[in-house]
């Protein structure tokens, strides 16, 4: 089965020991699906989806779209869930903690103070 893994690892500059560390695969059978020695099963071609943020039909050459209406509704769901539960506890801190939580974002990110 021709899949594009290789392809779209070479795009991000990846070994295929990188990539399957990344995966917790084994580089020999990330070797023999690269080949098409092996065919990948569906959970590690949603796996590589979700890490090279393209469709699962895009990574088995059944689309020649990056990303489809599903995946980028459901990363969008992803991030929204996560900013809520950072909302929700970053409203859970007092004053001086939000504070404290603001200074730490803006020296991660390297910006002065926005408040």
């Amino acid at each position: 089965m021709k899949t594009r893994i290789k392809d779209l690892r070479l795009e991000k500059k990846l070994s295929q020991q990188a990539l399957a560390k990344n995966l917790s695969l084994n580089q020999s059978t990330l070797s023999k699906i690269e080949s098409e020695q092996s065919i990948p099963d569906a959970s590690l071609v949603s796996d590589l989806s979700r890490f090279f943020r393209v469709s699962t039909d895009y990574v088995l050459y059944l689309a020649e779209e990056r990303l489809n209406a599903d995946l980028l509704l459901a990363n969008n769901m992803f991030h929204l869930k996560k900013y809520r539960n950072h909302m929700s506890m970053y409203q859970r801190l007092n004053p001086i903690q939000q504070k404290a939580c603001d200074h730490f974002m803006q020296s991660m990110l390297g910006i002065g103070e926005l408040i």
